[in-house]
């Protein structure tokens, strides 16, 4: 009795300890009951869990290894594997779909997240910011429209390009045509020529050319490439020093170059160092610009078109003026004479009283072939001419004058006399001839002459940037007329002192 006593007292302090101090141990029991259960409902939970089918796939070991595919574990006769690493297998890929799904939409939550975060999210500078765009749009939007207004108003009398009164008034289509022909007058600085009289008037008529010769630069007078070893190499066409020197005694030769100034401004001055052949030279800066193509408007270089003759390789720099042209094939750079071949037809129409001469070229029936059907038409001239002169001879048999002085007749001489154009050429030899030793023996002091001239020039009309902006560059005709009056002052003071 003793002893059961004991093990109660035991007991009984036992689960007043456990329990907590002052805690009854009936609330002990059933804390221990609800445990109990709790563990217990789990237990059932995970094991209804294994007994349900988990998604597996179609393609098991046993497909795999009939399909010939080699697999970790053997196959049992009745078709189940040994192991369960299929199902393992599926539902680690199963897991890490299900996490790599989770971490896109987080990633997407977050940055939706931050996008509201920064929209709601307005600084002092984004204020700023929102505040000029909007002055900007504004300013934007008044000047076009007030720019639109502008070039749509009447015509004023100084625009006499355009001004007319009968297209005055404000009606939609009125308004419409003044504001096109003003707004595309403005972007037709960049397409017309710089100036509307590309050249100075023609000298008196003692000191004018009887035509004048327009020669394009490149692929016709000069020929560039570029290579890696020697870089920019530019040749020049095999008797061009001929060519110029000879046509600049019947010509005013212009060289009308595709390029802007400042490529081909050196390369102009190389072929013609004393400026004795080339009269003028004109740019890209002269040229008209249509449809992307490059025009060379003979009619602006102040000169008469039924004198004037050019000579070019592109179709579209003389499509303006087709019955004054000449076209050639462009040069590749290789020697020919295709440049002197041409000089006996230029000399022909320098030399003859034309008073125009696009019939002339417009009687050739392919003008690239005009100095092989010239070539024809001068031998055949050279015929009749034989052939008259033969007739008249028999007819002049009886020359009895001849016998009467003791002279001999055109017959005993026999000798048929030159062709005018044979005389004509005879002269032109000898004049380039001295013109040339002429160069030789002053050209040095020609350049010296010319280049004092141009300090002076400089110093007497200093060019200021303000009076660029404000007046522009000096027109050829002013030059001209400073030139004209430098002359005069220095034939007055010779005058004084002889």
């Amino acid at each position: 009795m003793s002893l059961l006593r004991g093990s109660l007292g035991s007991l009984k302090q036992f689960s007043v300890g456990g329990c907590g101090s002052r805690l009854s141990i009936n609330r002990c029991l059933t804390g221990a009951s609800s445990r109990r259960l709790y563990n217990t409902s789990m237990v059932l939970f995970n094991e209804e869990k294994k007994k349900k089918p988990g998604y597996q796939s179609i393609l098991n070991d046993e497909l795999l290894s009939k399909a010939g595919v080699d697999t970790n574990e053997p196959v049992k006769k009745d078709g189940s594997s040994t192991g369960s690493s299929a199902n393992s297998s599926s539902s680690s890929a199963e897991e890490a779909s299900k996490s790599e799904l989770n971490e896109e939409l987080k990633s997407k939550y977050e940055q939706q997240r931050r996008q509201q975060s920064k929209r709601k999210h307005v600084t002092s500078t984004d204020l700023k910011r929102e505040r000029w765009a909007n002055i900007f749009y504004i300013v934007s939007f008044g000047s076009i429209l007030g720019g639109t207004l502008y070039l749509s108003r009447n015509w004023e009398e100084d625009e006499k390009e355009f001004y007319d009164e009968s297209g005055n008034g404000y009606t939609p289509g009125l308004m419409f045509n003044r504001f096109k022909k003003r707004f595309d007058s403005v972007f037709s600085l960049f397409s017309e020529p710089a100036y509307e009289e590309l050249l100075p008037p023609p000298p008196p008529e003692p000191y004018r050319r009887p035509l004048t010769l327009v020669l394009t630069l490149d692929d016709l007078l000069v020929h560039s490439e570029w290579s890696s070893s020697k870089g920019w190499k530019t040749a020049k066409r095999p008797g061009l020093d001929y060519f110029l020197g000879y046509l600049s005694q019947y010509y005013e030769i212009v060289i009308f170059s595709s390029n802007y100034m400042m490529y081909s401004e050196k390369t102009i001055q190389k072929l013609d160092p004393y400026h004795a052949f080339v009269s003028f030279a004109l740019f890209k800066e002269s040229c008209r610009y249509k449809d992307g193509k490059v025009i060379k408007d003979l009619s602006l270089m102040n000169r008469d078109l039924k004198k004037m003759v050019l000579v070019d390789v592109d179709p579209a720099a003389y499509s303006l003026q087709p019955e004054n042209a000449i076209p050639m094939d462009p040069w590749d750079g290789k020697p020919d004479d295709k440049l002197i071949k041409l000089i006996p037809f230029l000399e022909y129409l320098a030399t003859q009283p034309l008073s125009d001469v696009r019939p002339i070229l417009n009687s050739f029936k392919d003008k690239k072939k005009i100095p092989e059907e010239f070539l024809e038409r001068e031998n055949l001239l050279r015929k009749n001419f034989e052939k008259e002169f033969k007739e008249q001879q028999v007819s002049n048999s009886s020359d009895w004058a001849s016998k009467f002085l003791g002279l001999p007749t055109a017959q005993q001489r026999g000798s048929i006399p030159k062709m005018p154009l044979d005389i004509i050429r005879e002269e032109g030899q000898k004049q380039y001839l001295q013109f040339q030793k002429y160069l030789k023996e002053n050209g040095e002091k020609l350049l010296e002459e010319e280049k004092q001239k141009e300090k002076e020039f400089l110093s007497e009309n200093k060019f200021t940037l303000e009076k660029l902006l404000v007046e522009g560059m000096p027109s050829p005709e002013e030059v001209a007329k400073q030139q004209a009056a430098k002359l005069a002052t220095s034939d007055d003071q010779k005058g004084t002192t002889s």
